[in-house]
């Protein structure tokens, strides 16, 4: 039976959080506490404000393709490769010693510059074997990494459906007490919360448990019962929230609440697919690509990088050298080909390269990884429906009389 006090603080709760709508920026700083107060309640200027972030500057979870393939492209910023500042950096220096290149190679007038570097022809001839080369190796490297993406945003879907189904078939086929249905949910909900908590982690931030017990999804009693279970490791923590499920269902079960032993096992297979999905998580998480592979890739894109910008700005000289230097006069359109060309190819190897960095942890907290406010929010709202839709079922349902039609 459900004492009063726990009825009477559970719809109190409920009732504080009607209105939660959770922060994208919880995400990009560590999932620091919620805004205004213990249960993330947000004003309606904090609420518009952050409305605005979105339609404004902001990267949506869900982004308008329709918006990228038009002219509008070059207005993205926020949350695409353009920010990482590796990106800018290493065109810099790039840019240096191009312009070292070009500058040294102009300025000296070299004679016979041109047998040193090649014909044009072929310097473009090499560098386009080359960058097929870099390219294949890229497209290899970059598949397996999306892969990975994919199979941790899948995983991710298993601990949101699990929680469903969970919920579902324990208001509407165990009990629909309402502290247990909510403490179902929010055990859910905690475990994806300790997944981007531990990645998004820095040296002098309060552990992920704490701060899942500042932003109100975990009561003190249970942070020291966990810690208890496991002090140190993250994911072991998140999946001890299931083996709690797992002990209150087989309790329900040995209590006769259970529909039987079929019932019993479809409840257990509902919790273990949100535990395998934190176990498949942090296995994707710890599984790099070999490191031979990512280290020669590396070293053979740098290499070309290198290799084109001083072969262009070999090539520009050329094109710009005047009658000293064998040339026909300055040839503007050649210059500024060439060193597109040379800016570029690089320009583009670079930013694959932090792109594959950055789909490794699609946890961390930047602008294009994973939202946990949305799932969190789908999650809770679920809870929420499926806990109360029993007391509001449609006419025909409650008045079906399956005995009555047979007959």
């Amino acid at each position: 039976m459900v004492k009063d006090s726990d009825l009477s603080e559970f719809k109190e709760q409920m009732s504080s959080r009607r209105d939660l709508t959770i922060s994208r920026s919880l995400t990009r700083s560590g999932l620091a506490t919620f805004r205004s107060g213990p249960y993330g309640t947000m004003s309606d200027e904090e609420r518009k404000e952050t409305e605005v972030e979105r339609e404004v500057g902001g990267i949506e979870s869900n982004y308008d393709v329709s918006q990228l393939i038009t002219f509008n492209v070059f207005g993205f910023f926020r949350g695409t490769v353009l920010q990482s500042k590796v990106l800018w950096q290493e065109t810099l220096i790039l840019a240096f010693i191009y312009w070292a290149v070009f500058s040294f190679g102009h300025m000296s007038r070299l004679k016979g510059i041109s047998d040193i570097s090649g014909k044009e022809d072929t310097i473009r001839a090499f560098i386009s074997m080359f960058s097929t080369l870099i390219g294949l190796l890229l497209s290899f490297f970059t598949a397996l990494n999306l892969g990975s993406w994919w199979q941790m945003r899948m995983s991710v879907q298993h601990i949101i459906e699990s929680s469903k189904r969970l919920s579902m078939m324990v208001g509407h086929g165990v009990s629909q007490d309402p502290v247990l249905l909510e403490k179902i949910n929010r055990y859910s909900r905690t475990s994806l919360f300790l997944i981007f908590a531990g990645s998004q982690m820095k040296e002098g931030e309060d552990r992920p448990v704490q701060k899942a017990f500042t932003a109100g999804l975990l009561t003190q009693e249970e942070v020291d019962k966990l810690d208890k279970a496991n002090a140190h490791m993250v994911f072991v923590q998140a999946e001890t929230l299931y083996i709690w499920q797992a002990n209150w269902v087989t309790r329900m079960h040995e209590q006769g609440l259970t529909k039987g032993n079929t019932h019993y096992a479809a409840l257990m297979a509902a919790i273990e697919e949100g535990r395998s999905g934190v176990a498949d998580v942090q296995a994707t998480l710890e599984t790099q690509i070999p490191f031979g592979y990512v280290h020669l890739l590396c070293i053979m894109v740098k290499l070309h990088n290198l290799i084109v910008t001083i072969l262009m700005a070999f090539a520009s000289v050329m094109l710009a050298g005047g009658h000293g230097i064998g040339g026909e006069g300055f040839q503007t359109l050649g210059v500024v080909r060439t060193a597109f060309r040379a800016f570029f190819m690089p320009f583009l190897y670079n930013a694959i390269l932090i792109i594959n960095s950055e789909v490794t942890d699609p946890f961390s907290g930047d602008d294009g990884d994973f939202d946990w406010s949305n799932y969190d929010m789908n999650l809770m709202m679920s809870g929420r429906a499926y806990g109360t839709s029993a007391s509001n079922l449609p006419k025909v349902i409650k008045e079906w009389d399956g005995k009555k039609e047979k007959v």
